[in-house]
């Protein structure tokens, strides 16, 4: 008899993206994933949206458990990089204590124009729907294909038509 494991109720997010964003994060040089996740606990809430980690970057030759440290790389817009290297030592620190041991020796930063983070792309405004198409105008158009003999066809021609009308009258009212 074979027994069927089963999910036993909803699991949070952060469970399920761990183990999928971790190999990313270890080509890019960082192996806590918690130093991508959580930027308030690194910049704090104030510099959080305006700074993004880019990776880890080790000194050549050295092993990870040597005693020289790590660069880590920061992206941040310029009046949030001028603060935050007045801040160094202590996201030196915090990021420390969210790896667990002293693997972070310097900070770089990165000026970028504008924003450090894009905003998220699914939180965009979506378009409204365009209405659809005016039967009578379908109708209309359907009488004109007297070649096409399949009628599900014709139908789906005559509203292709109504809506290419209907979207071309209304660009053409908008222009000035």
């Amino acid at each position: 008899m074979s027994t069927i494991k089963r999910n036993k109720g909803a699991r949070p997010l952060a469970e399920l993206i761990g183990d999928l964003v971790t190999p990313a994060c270890r080509r890019r040089g960082v192996a806590n994933i918690a130093l991508m996740l959580e930027p308030a606990d690194i910049f704090g809430e104030r510099f959080a949206k305006a700074a993004v980690i880019e990776r880890i970057v080790w000194p050549k030759g050295s092993r990870i458990d040597s005693a020289t440290g790590a660069t880590l790389i920061v992206r941040a817009d310029a009046s949030t990089a001028l603060a935050l290297q007045h801040l160094s030592p202590q996201i030196i620190e915090r990021v420390n204590i969210l790896i667990g041991w002293p693997a972070i020796a310097r900070l770089r930063l990165t000026q970028t124009r504008g924003r450090a983070v894009p905003p998220p792309r699914h939180l965009a405004p979506i378009a409204p729907a365009p209405p659809p198409p005016d039967p009578e105008r379908a109708a209309a158009i359907a009488e004109g294909l007297t070649d096409i003999t399949h009628q599900n066809l014709k139908a789906a021609l005559s509203r292709l038509g109504a809506s290419i009308e209907r979207r071309g009258s209304t660009s053409a009212r908008k222009r000035p």
